[in-house]
């Protein structure tokens, strides 16, 4: 199962580096070539930037990948992971804080 996602891997990096900012291919249309979905493309491609791989995404139509030629066609990508990243910090944050909230209604008909 390994080797099927190193040649997944392999075979979408190849694809997404004849792609350029100004022109992204979409998540679904490596997800049709390839056979697969496009979250499993999206997993793929996290682990691909995991290893190093500068693959931007295109936050505007056409939205998509591309391989990044320069750190500022990043910035982009980078502003939208901190967004994400703050969102799931908020989200961990509000289940932590179990006393500091009211309960939700759901909570109220169980401690009734």
């Amino acid at each position: 199962m390994k080797d099927r996602n190193t040649t997944l891997a392999l075979r979408i990096l190849a694809r997404i580096q004849q792609y350029t900012i100004e022109n992204p291919i979409t998540g679904e249309a490596l997800a049709v070539e390839f056979g697969t979905n496009w979250r499993k493309v999206a997993e793929v491609v996290e682990d691909l930037r995991d290893t190093g791989h500068k693959i931007g995404s295109s936050l505007k139509k056409p939205m998509g990948y591309f391989l990044a030629r320069h750190p500022a066609e990043l910035l982009g990508t980078l502003e939208h992971l901190d967004s994400r990243a703050n969102k799931i910090r908020a989200r961990r944050n509000r289940l932590a804080n179990w006393g500091g909230t009211q309960p939700t209604i759901f909570e109220q008909e169980i401690a009734a």
